[in-house]
């Protein structure tokens, strides 16, 4: 070899790959792995294509006991994840699941029925194991806990200092985005399960948790973030000043609050929506949102802004309060701000930037913020182990994947723990501290066992699913649903929901290669419309990539060292296939091409249960 071609070979790309094990394969489920809680958003769209509803809600139903609120409002990290977005656009799995709760029946009875779906560990009639755990709050967090536990013969106590349960699913989801009525119905199948539900019970008031601990074996806290954070500027922490989480906690109970007929929101999250999107449906005639970010730095979701301007919400982006305009009377007439430039420095820490002589004054004659949420530590009150319990950032500090605290027999979860994060999250940490705490009070050990099957099926499918265009539920027209509570969003129609279910990649079927059959005439390369694949000599792989297993296996293979081998004589040796998982829509046309049979599709149908 001349040495100008030793130079062109230490040039050239060399790939990063993986063997496909057991694991590489489930993940290949992007919905199911960027799910919180594992639901297989390809099982039940599947099953709606095949027109199998009450498997595909079994499906939705099974690992999460908050499916019917999921399908109405779930932030949806599985859309997020899905791999139709890297052809076009995500499947609307959310849409979708709701369509089977709907289908399935949201009313108690039907949620009670449902409780023989869980895919949790024990039963609906467990036999009792004497032991006794108390849960702070009647969120989904604690509502998780409580549930998981129940199944496992614990007896449930929950702690809840409002009237109704359901937490900021109740007290803080606009009646316009959730009605109460679901996710009470959905609250009480739990307590139809066995949990006691002590209302109007306020920790650090009514009861402490020195009692709490005198009476139980293990705590759960789960009683998420009740405060609004307040502004540090002269004024913005008056009385007439409104709070964004009060204002909706009043609100959503369908209570009344008063507001005048200009109103400003200062913040742009999701919270800050649901301030401004509930004000206008609460008589406002003007409302304005004033938010430090720039449009693609504002944190709220797309549908959000986008439904949030068709309602009339007038948005001021890169923009900072100073303070507020009072008349003679003192009542409110405006807030002066000013514009920034930017709100990060080049470290990427928060420093907003003002621009000299941007100040104006919005008029308005209501203030309200949102700007973010914490937590009310009174619970604490009276505790004679408070100072042991380690507090972050305003956060309860807690073991990820556990939901342990500082105090043992204390375990915390939801956005006291972690963080204000999407309510599927908090179902996640309700599970993870069920098994810890029947772990550290039962000594079990359980684990997931895979059952399951690999299987090869013919290679053609019909490509309409390639063609399907992307479409959501219709909607209320902005004009209509602002003066009203009715929910946003329609639901499907049963012909709509089968033609986006039918829009799945199926990515439990993947394209197997047997290098024993190939011929390396390259049919497969050529035929892919994603060119996913591609054939390179071996020495162009990263053979040393991970703990080396990738060499292990050529070693193996070959019977060489392949150290010790030139790079001429390893791509005499053989070539490799590899596919690029971003890219590959299960389309099948490489089997359908391969003259050898070489290339085959094969299905992986599983399962998990739970072994002792």
């Amino acid at each position: 070899m001349s040495e100008e071609e030793r130079v062109k070979r230490a040039l050239r790309e060399v790939y990063d790959v993986v063997i496909p094990d057991l694991d590489y394969f489930i993940r290949q489920i992007d919905c199911r792995d960027g799910c919180p809680v594992n639901t297989d958003g390809r099982g039940y769209m599947l099953a709606i294509h095949a027109g199998n509803l009450l498997e595909g809600y079994k499906i939705a139903r099974g690992s999460n006991p908050f499916a019917s609120i999921c399908g109405i409002i779930c932030g949806a990290p599985c859309e997020i994840s899905c791999r139709r977005d890297r052809v076009d656009k995500t499947l609307t799995i959310r849409a979708q699941k709701r369509y089977l709760d709907e289908w399935f029946g949201l009313d108690k009875q039907a949620h009670i029925k449902s409780l023989e779906f869980s895919y949790s560990r024990g039963s609906t009639s467990p036999n009792p194991n004497g032991k006794r755990v108390a849960c702070v709050g009647a969120g989904v967090a604690s509502l998780t806990c409580a549930h998981d536990l129940l199944r496992l013969g614990y007896q449930v106590d929950v702690y809840e200092q409002m009237p109704l349960p359901g937490g900021m699913l109740v007290y803080g989801v606009p009646n316009y985005r959730l009605k109460n009525e679901v996710a009470l119905n959905e609250c009480s199948a739990i307590e139809h399960l066995g949990a006691k539900v002590f209302y109007n019970t306020k920790v650090g008031r009514d009861i402490t948790m020195n009692e709490l601990q005198e009476s139980y074996d293990a705590i759960f806290i789960g009683n998420g973030l009740w405060k609004s954070r307040g502004i540090p500027l002269d004024g913005f922490k008056a009385p007439d000043v409104i709070r964004g989480v009060e204002y909706l906690r009043v609100l959503c109970a369908e209570d009344q609050w008063k507001i005048g007929k200009r109103v400003v929101v200062v913040g742009g999250g999701n919270v800050g929506f649901d301030v401004s999107r509930s004000s206008v449906r609460n008589g406002a005639e003007k409302v304005a949102m004033v938010c430090l970010e720039s449009r693609d730095e504002q944190t709220a979701d797309e549908f959000e802004v986008e439904d949030g301007e068709a309602e009339g919400l007038e948005i001021h982006y890169r923009v900072a309060p100073l303070s507020i305009e009072r008349n003679a009377q003192g009542k409110i007439v405006g807030i002066r701000m000013q514009r920034i430039s930017s709100l990060f420095d080049p470290d990427g820490k928060f420093s907003p930037e003002f621009i000299p002589d941007t100040e104006f004054v919005l008029p308005c004659d209501t203030i309200i913020l949102a700007i973010g949420q914490e937590m009310d530590t009174s619970l604490f009150d009276g505790w004679s182990k408070k100072e042991k319990l380690v507090m972050e950032r305003g956060l309860i500090k807690t073991e990820r994947g556990t939901g342990r605290t500082s105090v043992e027999g204390v375990y915390a979860g939801g956005d006291g723990a972690f963080g204000a994060a999407l309510f599927i999250t908090a179902i996640r940490h309700g599970q993870e501290a069920a098994l810890a705490v029947d772990q550290d009070l039962r000594g079990t050990k359980p684990y997931q066992e895979f059952v399951g099957m690999f299987m090869t099926i013919p290679p053609g499918r019909d490509k309409t699913y390639l063609r399907t265009p992307w479409a959501l539920p219709s909607s209320q027209p902005a004009n209509v649903r602002k003066n009203n509570l009715n929910l946003v969003e329609n639901n499907y129609t049963p012909e709509e929901v089968r033609e986006q279910a039918n829009r799945c990649l199926q990515c439990h079927i993947s394209p197997v290669f047997d290098g024993s059959l190939c011929i390396k005439c390259n049919g497969c390369v050529d035929v892919c419309p994603t060119n996913c694949l591609k054939q390179v000599p071996l020495s162009m792989l990263n053979l040393d990539l991970g703990e080396g297993n990738l060499r292990r296996a050529v070693d193996n293979h070959y019977g060489i060292d392949s150290r010790a081998t030139d790079p001429e004589e390893l791509d005499a040796l053989g070539t490799a296939m590899l596919k690029d998982e971003d890219l590959c829509i299960r389309c099948g046309l490489c089997a359908e091409k391969c003259p050898t049979q070489a290339v085959t599709m094969d299905v992986m149908n599983y399962s998990f249960r739970w072994v002792e």
